[in-house]
């Protein structure tokens, strides 16, 4: 059944994600966008085939063909956004970090439980094919046990990224950990299937002048005791954005998996498993968002939990502020539940 979406925050990210996925999406249709600024919205909406503009958030949630919210606004107004489309009966895609503190995410989920409406936050590395492939395999016991695991996602953006909100720790809630740690963060509890009890961090704030983190560097432990450690950063050019497992039986190597594009290459090292994964796709840079738009379409269609939920949202939240908590404490601290 066809679902149609609407978007507020029309910024890059939805310029030039999830615009283009929700068009290449099955049973999928771009209905409405929202911004502060009417011909703004207007000619975004002209751009990418929108039907509707609007400058106020409660008339687009108002109209009634309206199924789905993608929110990809400033990181500190998405519980008030989810929660008012949660209350005109609107399922919810929220972009990550799902809010900035606990309290928030929980209001997030029980606005969306009340009201009956589905809601997602888009984790949309958990779609790409490498990781569904690494988390198959450690699952059916090939790799054996999992003691120690590493995974980097960095860019070469240097300081420059930090610009409007995304320089303010008001709305941003943080930098680095924000734009790419918690997506290499988020496919480890993917991969390994469990939680993060304690973490320990070094977070670089960069030179004067910056209020928000340029690099990441975490140290995670796990609940079923696998140890992680985590790079991420805007300061880091040719960076690979590898995920490595290393297990008593296999070692399995996501090659520069981690980021927006699909491409990279599922590496196995072990007794009986192929040496070597490729995923081939004619639309790299959409195909992961184009898979969370359709995946998000089928757990409402099929009333099931989204891949990435509501609470998956709110232990991210909890442990990002754990590691801000710890680099500024120069200490160890627990994930409090």
């Amino acid at each position: 059944m066809l679902k149609r979406w609407g978007i507020i925050g029309i910024g890059a990210h939805a310029d030039r994600a999830m615009c283009p996925a929700i068009s290449k999406s099955a049973d999928t249709k771009l209905l409405a966008v929202c911004s502060r600024s009417l011909e703004r919205a207007r000619s975004f909406a002209s751009k990418h085939g929108a039907e509707r503009a609007y400058d106020s958030l409660k008339r687009m949630l108002e109209d009634p063909e309206l199924d789905v919210l993608y929110i990809a606004t400033p990181n500190s107004l998405h519980a008030e956004h989810t929660i008012q489309a949660a209350e005109a009966g609107k399922h919810v895609l929220c972009e990550k970090p799902m809010a900035l503190m606990v309290p928030e995410c929980e209001n997030m989920i029980q606005a969306c439980s009340r009201n009956r409406v589905k809601l997602g936050i888009n984790f949309q590395n958990r779609y790409h094919p490498a990781h569904i492939e690494a988390r198959r395999l450690i699952q059916s016991g090939k790799v054996g046990e999992i003691t120690v695991a590493k995974a980097q996602y960095c860019v070469g953006r240097y300081r420059g990224y930090y610009k409007g909100w995304r320089s303010d720790p008001k709305m941003a809630g943080s930098g680095a950990l924000a734009a790419t740690g918690l997506h290499a963060i988020d496919i480890l509890r993917f991969l390994l299937n469990s939680e993060i009890d304690e973490v320990r961090a070094l977070v670089d704030e960069g030179p004067p002048g910056y209020h928000v983190d340029n690099m990441i560097y975490v140290i995670l432990r796990f609940a079923n005791r696998v140890d992680a450690v985590v790079i991420s950063g805007m300061l880091v050019p040719r960076s690979d954005n590898d995920v490595i497992l290393y297990g008593s039986e296999a070692k399995i190597t996501c090659k520069q998996t981690l980021g927006v594009l699909l491409e990279g290459r599922l590496l196995l090292e072990g007794n009986s498993l192929p040496a070597e994964m490729t995923f081939p796709t004619d639309n790299p840079a959409t195909a992961l968002y184009t898979s969370a738009v359709e995946a998000f379409n089928k757990c409402i269609e099929e009333n099931t939990e989204p891949v990435s939920s509501g609470y998956d949202g709110l232990e991210m939240v909890r442990i990002a502020n754990a590691i801000l908590e710890s680099g500024h404490q120069g200490e160890a601290i627990k994930i409090m539940r």
